[in-house]
């Protein structure tokens, strides 16, 4: 059974395209072009199916908590690239990877969450994370895109966080 937890923390503001730039965000003014294709997302409720989360394609540019810059390009079908200072993944991915999709819609209060992840394996594998919170009740300091990549090798396991101020 897959669970996932939704941490939201900070990086960037999006002109509609998926490049991602640092601007306002929150309850407190106008939703971004960013805030707004998300919320455009299906409401679906945790799906397996890769199609649902085609609202997501596009780059994100944020930070790392210790300031480094990071960005993930989510391409069709689960592909991305992510780089960051001390992981950078290029990725397809394969067959038998498992999707979950869930996006809830309350009242203008918008939550978001992707996860992708690799069969376990002896050889190296990957999860990736995608949780987003913004929309009505969401303060300025919470309304965050937060994705976090695992890289899991025989021996050891590499984890990065990148923030994207919505």
């Amino acid at each position: 059974m897959l669970t996932f937890g939704l941490v939201v923390a900070c990086g960037g503001d999006d002109d509609g395209s998926g490049d991602s730039s640092s601007g306002p965000g929150g309850s407190g003014s106008s939703p971004s072009a960013l805030e707004e294709r998300l919320a455009a997302c299906p409401d679906i409720s945790l799906t397996s199916d890769p199609s649902a989360s085609a609202c997501l394609v596009g780059t994100y540019d944020g930070t790392t908590p210790s300031g480094e810059a990071c960005s993930l390009e989510l391409g069709e079908a689960g592909a991305y690239e992510f780089v960051s200072p001390s992981l950078t993944v290029s990725h397809t991915a394969p067959a038998d990877t498992i999707f979950v999709f869930d996006h809830t819609s309350i009242g203008g209060y918008e939550l978001i969450a992707w996860k992708v992840s690799d069969p376990i394996s002896t050889e190296t594998w990957y999860e990736l994370d995608f949780a987003a919170r913004f929309g009505a009740g969401t303060d300025e300091a919470s309304s965050k895109i937060q994705i976090e990549v695992k890289e899991y090798g025989e021996d050891t396991t590499t984890s990065v966080v990148c923030v994207v101020d919505l």
